[in-house]
């Protein structure tokens, strides 16, 4: 029984290692095909997505004016939307859960063990990120050029987009966080396995 669980957790390690590994090098060809293209195409402009301190509603109609008037800048950010950002937040989310898995939420939350309940909702936050990164994705298709929204749909997007980033780095930054947190209980726990 030990040593299938010892499989699993070698199984584990290796699938995290592939999906660090994906995720670096898609965040490298999205930061040096995209999000630099786009900066140069656009004058030393940045687009939305980098922003990790968010973005208001006026941002978000001052980029699509700017992006009905400059078609390059627009071919660039819809390019990235399906590109690497078709498959970028799956395989993080797909790392931040195998990571979750591998340290095992554990501990102590203000003097008391952590309820089942609770480690269900922490498992809960990198699917949750890459449902919020995936909205943010195409709530960007649905309003870019070469989208065509109606007055409506902008008026939307442009108000849920500022909120949509913030929970997609909010949900991130957490769950970074938790997972420093399970691995260093669970380094400095007695009973905790130590990395090798």
């Amino acid at each position: 029984m030990e040593d299938r669980a010892q499989g699993n957790a070698r199984s584990l390690q290796g699938l995290a290692a592939i999906l660090a590994a994906l995720s670096l090098a898609l965040f490298a060809w999205i930061q040096a095909g995209f999000v630099r293209a786009f900066s140069d195409a656009a004058a030393g402009q940045s687009m939305l997505d980098v922003r990790i301190g968010g973005y208001e509603r006026d941002d978000v109609i001052a980029m699509l004016r700017y992006l009905k008037d400059h078609p390059d800048p627009a071919t660039i950010l819809h390019s990235m939307y399906l590109g690497p950002e078709l498959i970028f937040p799956l395989v993080l989310g797909g790392l931040l859960f195998c990571l979750m898995r591998l340290v095992g939420p554990g501990g102590f939350f203000f003097g008391r063990p952590i309820p089942p309940g609770a480690a269900t909702v922490i498992f809960c936050l990198p699917i949750f990120y890459t449902i919020v990164d995936y909205a943010e994705n195409i709530a960007g298709l649905m309003l870019y050029p070469p989208a065509t929204p109606s007055d409506a749909t902008i008026s939307l997007l442009a108000g849920l987009l500022p909120i949509i980033v913030r929970l997609k780095f909010l949900t991130l930054v957490v769950t970074v966080i938790l997972l420093a947190r399970f691995a260093i209980f669970r380094y400095l726990s007695p009973d905790g396995s130590r990395p090798s």
